[in-house]
């Protein structure tokens, strides 16, 4: 038990000393005793089992480190599982069912999710209309937040009370292109070759990197869209890709077994050619394995840095999650601990009205400055934080293994 004390009592002494500027206490005449709920919706099983495991103990860690409180009110945890029971990925009826839940409680005060863009496209609506503010770890779609290359009547379409109630924790897909830009000219590229699946919440990114590698002075080759099923044959595309001239494909896609089927054969049909993907190749599980010899030209982006990267507090949260939890922390355990901080802080800031939605949301979307886990960013009005760090990993021995960084913005 002492034990345990000591480790809250670590986490706590981190918690204070990140605190962000200008924060002040629940009023004296708010009822002791008041309860307050902060969901949290993530894909629990699949291929992203483990991220949603490190984030949801990165958020239970922040909120045991504010001993479970903010000011007068007790802040209940309630962890959702948006993922489908057959094959582990996200699902929208479960994301729909998991928002609904939150919307309907009144003791709702903020949603922390989802994890992917597609997903947090649904749960946002409910959400938003319901009031409450919603903070992601990740869903890096541009039309989250901005109209830039995003789909018709977004971002208005996923606020549909009118204002905006959400936060995106990490980069967005404007500064991965971005990464991927500088990446491509470290790496010597001369002509991009672009490929993506069809996805609409993929397609923005795949146009960003377009656009920004042209902007570098890189020749674009091609750009085609692929259904990566698995069992299919890419030989096709590869051959196409080949005669182009291309020295370097990008896919903007998820890492599915068909989209490492299709690296396999590109990789066979030209070895010389370099593949580069995005962070959702790096996050799954199921991706890097599979890749053989195409892992040696394999060079994937991803706001997940080593733990040297993040300030002394990481490292002693990341240590508290490992005694706790088992196992080998990662960066994602620093992304759920800062968005259960951030929910928390803009509670602490409403103050008095800290169980009034509306003064949370004003208190989270106010231009303010964190000291975070993650290291010293802002937060602003239109929902993106100024977070800029990617990691660049390779693939070694069937696993994602740093390379580089490289800072964008």
């Amino acid at each position: 038990m002492l034990a345990r004390w000591l480790g809250l009592a670590a986490l706590a002494a981190v918690a204070a000393s990140l605190t962000g500027c200008g924060e002040s206490s629940s009023s004296a005449n708010e009822a002791v005793g008041s309860q307050l709920t902060v969901y949290s919706s993530l894909p629990l099983q699949g291929p992203l089992a483990l991220i949603s495991r490190q984030l949801v103990g990165g958020e239970k860690l922040a909120l045991a480190a504010a001993r479970g409180r903010v000011g007068h009110y007790r802040i209940a945890y309630d962890s959702l599982d948006d993922s489908n029971t057959t094959n582990g990925r996200w699902s929208a009826g479960e994301t729909a069912s998991d928002a609904k839940m939150a919307a309907q409680d009144t003791s709702t005060i903020a949603y922390i999710g989802d994890y992917d863009s597609g997903a947090t496209a649904i749960s946002l609506q409910f959400i938003n209309e319901a009031g409450i503010p919603q903070v992601s770890p990740s869903s890096p779609y541009i039309g989250l937040t901005s109209s830039l290359d995003a789909g018709q009547d977004e971002p208005e379409r996923f606020y549909p009370d009118g204002h905006r109630t959400f936060v995106r924790l990490g980069p967005s897909d404007a500064l991965q292109a971005e990464a991927q830009a500088r990446l491509m000219v470290s790496l010597g590229v001369h002509k991009l070759y672009i490929l993506d699946n069809e996805d609409p919440f993929e397609l923005p990114l795949a146009a960003l990197v377009g656009s920004d590698a042209q902007a570098a002075g890189i020749t674009l080759a091609g750009h085609d869209h692929v259904s990566v099923t698995a069992g299919a044959s890419f030989k096709g595309e590869a051959e196409k890709i080949r005669e182009s001239g291309a020295d370097a494909v990008f896919f903007a896609g998820t890492g599915t077994e068909g989209a490492a089927l299709m690296w396999q054969q590109m990789h066979e049909v030209d070895p010389s050619l370099l593949l580069l993907g995005p962070s959702s190749l790096a996050e799954e599980d199921e991706f890097a394995p599979m890749l053989g010899a195409a892992a040696e030209k394999t060079y994937l982006t991803t706001p997940a840095l080593p733990a040297r990267f993040y300030p002394p507090a990481a490292r002693l949260v990341l240590s508290h999650y490992s005694k706790q939890f088992g196992g080998t922390p990662s960066a994602y355990v620093l992304y759920g601990y800062e968005s259960m901080a951030l929910v928390l802080g803009a509670i602490r800031r409403a103050g008095s009205h800290a169980d009034d939605r509306a003064r949370v949301v004003q208190a989270l979307l106010s231009a303010h400055v964190r000291n975070s886990v993650l290291g010293r960013y802002e937060v602003e009005p239109d929902g993106e934080t100024t977070l800029n760090r990617f990691a660049v990993d390779r693939v070694v021995a069937g696993q994602p293994v740093f390379y580089k960084e490289l800072e964008v913005g």
